[in-house]
């Protein structure tokens, strides 16, 4: 006989599942986030999965960011699996200009994939919750964007964070503050905003190797990077005297400063931002303010909610130019670290009553129970397992650490009653048929 052989069921790197237990409060998390994304007028949006690759490099046959492509085809055309949201929302945006409102205030929660190498709160498939404000050129709308990722942040119960705030123009000014070839200036952002992941030292050497900076300018960046050690209020002060022969800068400067006053009227307290020169943000279609958010319990899970300015991705797919600004929020990444800061309370179930199921002859009269919770918006069970006696049943409901739990055989059924059980006090009470709702409403 030919022995079954079985397919290992294991995941492949960088990917994960979740069960039960972790799906429910991380739903929980995620309905928290669209709540208030629609308290703050942002509309929902969805987008497939796949798209074409030439959609989401742009035609840049050198795009360094690595798509995850899966073998994908589609015709003649070559397709892969999206990077990020917001891309496909520049897509979107461009062919269906004439149907959405101006500004568009866009949410949308999908998966997404990237073939990194997978290290802590870094995955090739993970979830993102994005909120995006297209239309508006406004540093009013940054302003907005940063004061839901405050809001964001504080009803999800995380009290230690900052959110990090730069422009891109500030950045970009930098080859006239130190003295290299613009054309490097993608290469210079890139290495800098690495400076946490390979500290100084490790930007120093690659600046070197790449950009080919002198010692010189290398200690001019290192004055420029020092100044996010001082307040926001002085950085604006020593980077306007730094680079006021950059025209570029000055622009990027204004914009942040009027951008800081709008969050301050907003009501976003100053201790949870602040203005952070090193912040860059790797992608390149970023073109003004850019923006993370970093758990200051937790450094080194990464940026939890990011974001910026993108002024220009839109023209990638029409003549028109939009301005946009938005930020996403890392799922799973968040989920992580919300689970290192034991910030997460799993739950086995959503039930909050059982009806136990023992007596074929009061089977009917239990159904009859459970459709009566449930219409009265009470998440219920009956029990459908293989356990036939009332003690099997009843473990059932205290290992799925089910609160209420209703016991009903034939007695019961021929009085039109249902004993009712609180599983954490051990009370138990005999009730009529129609008390039972507000009994057990009292005890969830």
């Amino acid at each position: 006989m030919t022995k079954q052989k079985y397919i290992n069921p294991e995941l492949e790197s960088g990917f994960r599942d979740y069960l039960p237990e972790e799906m429910i409060v991380r739903q929980m998390m995620c309905d928290k986030v669209r709540a208030i994304f629609e308290r703050f007028g942002f509309l929902p949006l969805d987008t497939p999965g796949i798209e074409k690759e030439e959609v989401l490099t742009g035609g840049d046959a050198n795009f360094t960011k690595q798509i995850f492509r899966a073998g994908l085809k589609g015709g003649n055309e070559n397709l892969a699996l999206r990077f990020d949201l917001t891309v496909p929302l520049a897509r979107v945006v461009s062919l269906y200009q004439d149907k959405l409102p101006r500004p568009f205030k866009r949410y949308q929660m999908g998966k997404c994939w990237r073939g990194e190498r997978p290290q802590a709160g870094r995955f090739r498939e993970f979830m993102q919750f994005d909120a995006d404000i297209v239309g508006s050129a406004r540093m009013s709308a940054d302003a907005e964007i940063i004061s839901l990722m405050y809001e964001v942040m504080t009803e999800l119960g995380l009290k230690n964070f900052l959110i990090r705030i730069n422009n891109r123009k500030i950045l970009n000014g930098l080859s006239d503050f130190i003295g290299y070839d613009s054309k490097s200036n993608a290469d210079v952002l890139r290495i800098i905003d690495k400076l946490e992941k390979i500290e100084w030292d490790g930007v120093v050497k690659e600046l070197k190797e790449v950009v080919k900076l002198d010692d010189s300018q290398i200690n001019k960046l290192k004055q420029f990077l020092d100044l996010r050690e001082l307040s926001s209020a002085e950085i604006i002060n020593k980077i306007s005297q730094l680079m006021s022969n950059s025209i570029v800068a000055m622009e990027g400067i204004n914009e942040l400063v009027e951008m800081t006053k709008n969050i301050s009227a907003l009501g976003v307290p100053e201790q949870s931002w602040k203005i952070d020169l090193s912040i860059a943000r790797g992608l390149g279609y970023y073109t003004a303010t850019v923006f993370e958010t970093i758990l200051t319990d937790l450094p080194s899970i990464g940026s939890v909610f990011s974001g910026g300015r993108y002024d220009d991705l839109v023209s990638r797919f029409s003549a028109q130019n939009i301005p946009a600004v938005g930020a996403s929020v890392g799922v799973d990444r968040l989920f992580v670290a919300m689970e290192k800061l034991r910030l997460i309370k799993k739950s086995k179930t959503f039930v909050k009553a059982v009806v136990l199921n023992f007596d074929k002859e009061a089977e009917d009269y239990c159904q009859k129970i459970v459709t009566m919770l449930r219409k009265n918006n009470i998440d219920s069970e009956i029990y459908l397992g293989k356990e036939v006696n009332l003690k099997g049943q009843l473990s059932y409901a205290l290992t799925q650490e089910i609160p209420v739990v209703l016991i009903a055989g034939d007695k019961e059924k021929q009085t039109n009653t249902v004993q009712i059980k609180n599983v954490v006090s051990r009370e138990q009470k005999e009730v009529h048929f129609e008390d039972v709702v507000k009994i057990v409403e009292k005890l969830i």
